[in-house]
């Protein structure tokens, strides 16, 4: 009795990756989708006083919204949520696309999030390519963007987020 349980540990201990392996692969998304989650809050745009960003953990923790919000109402939105082994952003973009993002894990204090696929682009519209937050000293981020479109890659653009609350 006692044999063939052996047996069957030592056959699933040798078709299993190591657990330093499986602990890494775990930590990276949920490490990435934690992080994203402490900015919860309401944060100031250095470059312009026109444009608050806000996020807000929902669904049960979930799901992450970031609001773009001016004065004149919301701007746009990015949802962030858990996929396996990544995290996902969808850009819900006030053109009318929605380009989704994935990211694996944080590396030296930076998520990166890479394009996956669009939906609901239409001919000539831009969308966003890829995503980034760096965490910086004295508890500011910084937000990059890439956007895509008819005529190519377009330059990265940068926002600092300070927190207001």
């Amino acid at each position: 009795m006692i044999r063939p349980l052996l047996a069957a540990l030592a056959a699933a201990l040798a078709v299993a990756p190591p657990l330093a392996a499986q602990s890494a692969a775990d930590n990276g998304p949920a490490e990435a989708f934690e992080t994203i989650a402490s900015w919860q809050g309401r944060w100031q745009v250095a470059e312009t006083t026109a444009l608050t960003i806000v996020f807000e953990v929902t669904a049960r923790g979930s799901t992450i919204v970031e609001r773009w919000e001016t004065a004149a109402g919301l701007y746009s939105m990015n949802v962030y949520h858990r996929d396996g082994d990544a995290v996902i952003a969808t850009h819900y973009c006030p053109q009318g696309n929605q380009p989704r993002l994935e990211a694996h894990r944080v590396e030296d204090g930076t998520i990166r999030f890479a394009f996956r696929d669009v939906t609901d682009l239409d001919a000539g519209e831009s969308h966003t390519h890829a995503l980034g937050f760096t965490a910086q000293p004295g508890g500011t981020l910084v937000r990059t963007e890439v956007y895509t479109g008819p005529e190519g890659m377009g330059d990265p653009s940068s926002y600092t987020l300070k927190r207001t609350d």
